[in-house]
């Protein structure tokens, strides 16, 4: 059974000991393990049911450290940190020789991130090296936004759990690869947009490409409730009626019978209560989930990322 605290000496002990813990980010909850102890990467694979072919983030404490895990880090890449780290950016860059490849999945590339929520960074102070934390969940489920969902997920487990109260972004970051002999590529949509990165690098984003470099979240199905969703533009209305639907609205809301969340057309705020409305509607027992679309707009990229694959059926 999961256990919550406030105790980060007793967290940094924790992992120091090769032990799992769920901690608290800016975007959601993280399955953390020391990121240099092969065996208590090994466990975060398992406890997830993740396949060993889909890397992990490593997570800092500061820029400073990204020198320990990448061989290289180029100008370009110096400037993203410079801007936005501690944030919800990752960033894709030449691994060390000596970076575990259970962490990058065989590849000669390592994710990095340094996370801006305070609780994670008291953490990784503490711990004072570098933590993977891909999202507190099983594998290709919702994403945990409070200790709660972690909790859930994994209420058969002895997990211990650093409770930070929800996360304020509520998507998983964006992902950007700057890699030597490339173009940046952003290959993952996180509430850090496109636009903004770009601004800051003067030059466009390519798209993922054929580098063979992969990234966290891009099965076609993920982040995706039990209860079978679909999205929708046109309100289909005889749908309305039934008390077995549930419903997420963005802003445009009509009366229905089954259980309704209106997130709003704010996209930060649709964002960051997404992933717990799911949890909320998916405890319900529903036939069906329909969840109004968000606008076509560069601010709803994110978003719409994330809902497609949570609609996808199951295989």
């Amino acid at each position: 059974m999961p256990t919550l605290t406030s105790d980060i000496e007793l967290c940094a002990q924790h992992l120091r000991a090769g032990q799992l813990l769920a901690l608290p980010t800016e975007t959601v909850y993280g399955l953390a393990a020391d990121a240099r102890q092969a065996d208590a990467v090994e466990q975060v694979f398992a406890l997830k049911g993740r396949p060993s072919t889909n890397p992990l983030i490593v997570h800092l404490h500061d820029a400073s450290q990204a020198e320990e895990w990448a061989a290289d880090i180029p100008p370009l890449a110096r400037q993203l940190m410079a801007a936005f780290w501690p944030g919800p950016l990752t960033l894709v860059l030449p691994a060390r020789s000596d970076v575990l490849r259970s962490v990058t999945a065989g590849q000669n590339s390592v994710a990095l991130r340094v996370p801006a929520h305070p609780m994670a960074q008291e953490l990784l102070a503490a711990f004072g090296g570098g933590l993977v934390a891909p999202s507190a969940n099983r594998y290709m489920s919702i994403s945990p936004t409070t200790a709660a969902h972690v909790a859930q997920q994994f209420a058969d487990a002895e997990l211990l759990i650093l409770d930070g109260g929800p996360c304020r972004v509520g998507l998983e970051s964006s992902i950007v690869s700057v890699l030597p002999d490339d173009i940046p590529r952003l290959l993952r949509r996180g509430m850090l947009d496109a636009a903004t990165l770009e601004s800051t690098l003067g030059q466009p984003l390519g798209e993922p490409g054929n580098s063979g470099v992969r990234a966290p979240g891009q099965h076609h199905r993920h982040y995706a409730p039990s209860t079978p969703a679909q999205g929708f533009h046109q309100v289909p209305s005889e749908a309305l009626q039934s008390p077995r639907n549930g419903w997420i609205w963005c802003g445009q809301s009509r009366p229905c019978q089954g259980p309704a969340i209106d997130l709003g057309a704010d996209p930060e705020r649709y964002a960051a209560g997404l992933y717990a409305a799911l949890y909320s509607l998916d405890a319900r027992g529903l036939e069906q989930l329909y969840i109004q679309l968000p606008p076509q707009h560069s601010t709803w990229a994110a978003v719409h990322d994330r809902l497609a694959r949570a609609c996808q059926p199951a295989d």
